[in-house]
């Protein structure tokens, strides 16, 4: 395109089962080196997890017309298998990793989209809370709980790499 600026999304989803989020590297996001901030993999992993609230359990954060519970952050795994550069694309796989009597569990596998060499596998664990006493722990609602194991049943396996954060 001569003489247009040629506007790219940085984050968009290409599949809904398994869920995948294809990112494109910043050049922001990245250290003077011009690698990405170790800091910035936990960003691209809560990101692809809240979409796939949005888009899979239709349970956005934050965003209930009625709130009967909050899902504040209980634990955060990842271990980091491989770098990103500035315009480097990579997609995001989020498969469930367990679901509790008050927690659940997704599984973030991050893959080059050139090659599909492992850059990180991660675990984002949430518990569910009262939202009038959030140290109050409740049952994962069963409309949540449904959607999470139709998902698990329907989404391929799991990639072997996430044994590394599995429960």
């Amino acid at each position: 395109m001569t003489g247009e600026a040629v506007v790219r999304a940085t984050e968009a989803i290409v599949s809904l089962s398994p869920f995948t989020v294809r990112r494109t590297v910043r050049w922001s996001e990245c250290d003077p080196a011009g690698v990405v901030y170790a800091g910035k993999f936990p960003d691209y992993m809560v990101n692809a997890g809240h979409l796939f609230r949005d888009y899979v359990l239709r349970a956005p954060v934050g965003h209930q017309p009625v709130k009967t519970y909050d899902t504040p952050g209980k634990a955060l795994n990842i271990v980091f298998l491989g770098p990103l550069w500035p315009r480097d694309m990579f997609e995001m796989t989020v498969h469930v990793g367990g679901i509790g009597r008050h927690t659940t569990h997704m599984l973030v596998m991050a893959r080059r989209h050139d090659n599909g060499a492992p850059i990180f596998a991660g675990r984002i664990s949430s518990i569910y809370v009262d939202p009038a006493d959030r140290l109050k722990a409740i049952p994962v609602p069963d409309d949540i709980r449904s959607k999470l194991m139709t998902y698990q049943e329907t989404s391929g396996p799991v990639p072997a790499e996430l044994e590394q954060v599995a429960l």
